[in-house]
């Protein structure tokens, strides 16, 4: 496979002549593919590439980008192991092996890795894992890893096949019936008014595409064609992004109720409240909910739409995400099992946390067999031929959490996490300038609601608890006397 550097896409663009907005491309199913593998990165691997890619111009993704930081700088005895930490800064993508053979791959971190005891009798997917067999050094050692080739690779299915991808992300069958529609939800009366490009396209677009699926309405205007943000009006702007197919969606309104259950599990911190404001300045809280919000940076970004009923209001991601239910499997997905990956995408093996308030699925454990008189592990469906035994996994974060307790921990609005002192407190207080006197504290619960609140808001709000939580709290109790 080719270097991602040297990977090119052709794409034939429809535009508006005097606008330049993007009415929309014909992408091919390689595209497509990448395009939609958007949808099972996690969050903290979004953070890390758009980190990796931009440097210091990285955009800023609400509060993410903080809690990323937070957890970098948090010192690894919070964590009951290294690998725990380090699971979290680089989470392995639960659709690894299936974006594996994807023409661009943009995720480089393995589908899967795998470290061997020294017996030969466990492994693990991450390094500076410790065995407990007995008699081990507890030495793990990298092993080359077989993928079994039948496996299911890509999403997308006949390799004919063709799609129309509007400005703001929605990606429709290649039909007389979607183009007619998105020329009538744009007003288009004649053609003569529209023109043709043909642009290539490699890893730099495929970057600008994911950072604009996150932050813009209009990601194929704004980026492919280099459209400047700055220079587009807000009215302007409502009528670029005024071509919406799904005015109502169905699965918004199914799955906004599967989220919310009145016996979910319920979380009490300490928030230190702007009264004139009802801003929260930062909270005081335990390892639990610390070990909640770092998981955020596992949750693959489908799983993020699926928890929010499709809708984040983030960029035009959510747009990417309705459109898929409308494919047909067969003649445009590969299968029902395909599109589950992308609507409802499973957490990384291992990083399911005691003290995850979501309701969420991890994937399976992968089934890993030495093989006879060799130093290679097979990854299988089925057993193989020739094997020496099957190998028992290792949970890499040591415990059922990531975050040792009992400890203290502070939060800020943006979701940095750190341990309290005097003086983090006090240059905390002396950067926002405001007067004890307009200062109270506030128990709140965080349960699913609120929990829900705090994971949208992070995904476009700087100030994510404030965010998150200010509906919520007018119902919870009052200043401490």
């Amino acid at each position: 496979m080719a270097a991602a550097e040297e990977v090119r896409f052709s794409l034939k663009v429809i535009t508006l002549k005097e606008s330049c907005k993007v009415l929309y491309a014909q992408v091919d199913i390689d595209f497509a593919d990448v395009l939609l593998s958007f949808l099972t990165l996690p969050l903290g691997t979004i953070v890390r590439l758009l980190i990796k890619h931009y440097g210091s111009n990285a955009p800023i993704l609400g509060s993410l980008n903080s809690l990323y930081a937070g957890l970098q700088d948090l010192d690894s005895s919070h964590f009951w192991t290294e690998a725990g930490k380090f699971m979290l800064l680089n989470p392995r993508n639960s659709s690894g092996i299936q974006c594996s053979r994807l023409k661009l791959q943009i995720d480089d971190i393995p589908p899967i890795q795998c470290f061997e005891c020294c017996n030969g009798t466990c492994v693990s997917m991450y390094n500076k894992v410790k065995c407990l067999c007995p008699n081990s050094t507890g030495t793990m050692i990298r092993r080359d890893l077989e993928i079994e080739p039948k496996m299911e690779t890509g999403f997308v299915s006949a390799p004919t096949a063709s799609f129309l991808l509007t400005d703001d992300l929605q990606i429709l069958a290649n039909s007389p019936t979607s183009l007619f529609r998105i020329l009538k939800l744009n007003g288009i009366e004649h053609t003569n008014v529209l023109e043709e490009r043909t642009l290539t396209v490699g890893l730099k677009e495929i970057m600008e595409l994911l950072k604009g699926s996150l932050v813009s309405k209009t990601p194929l205007t704004d980026i492919i064609l280099c459209l400047s943000t700055e220079a587009v009006t807000s009215n302007e702007r409502k009528r670029l992004s005024a071509s919406a197919i799904y005015e109502t969606d169905a699965l918004c309104r199914t799955l906004n109720g599967q989220n919310v259950r009145p016996d979910s599990k319920k979380i009490n911190i300490k928030a230190f409240v702007q009264k004139s404001t009802n801003r929260i300045l930062l909270a005081e809280t335990r390892q639990d909910l610390v070990d909640f919000l770092f998981s955020f940076l596992a949750i693959p970004l489908g799983r993020v739409q699926f928890l929010l009923g499709g809708n984040t209001c983030a960029g035009s991601i959510s747009n990417l995400y309705r459109s898929i239910s409308n494919l047909e499997i067969g003649e445009h997905m590969k299968s029902r099992e395909a599109i589950v990956r992308l609507l409802q995408p499973q957490l990384p093996l291992y990083c399911m946390s005691s003290y995850q308030i979501f309701s969420l699925d991890q994937e399976s454990s992968p089934e890993l067999y030495r093989l006879c008189n060799s130093n290679r592990v097979k990854l299988s469906v089925s057993t193989p031929i020739g094997i020496c035994r099957k190998l028992k996994m290792i949970d890499p974060k040591g415990q059922d959490c990531f975050v040792k307790g009992p400890t203290t921990f502070m939060v800020t609005d943006d979701l940095v996490v750190s341990t309290p002192s005097s003086t983090s407190i006090i240059s905390i207080l002396n950067k926002i300038k405001i007067p004890l006197s307009d200062v109270e504290e506030r128990e709140l619960d965080i349960g699913m609601e609120e929990a829900l609140s705090i994971l949208k808001a992070s995904l476009t709000s700087t100030g994510a608890l404030t965010d998150g939580l200010k509906p919520f709290l007018t119902r919870q109790p009052k200043q401490k006397k």
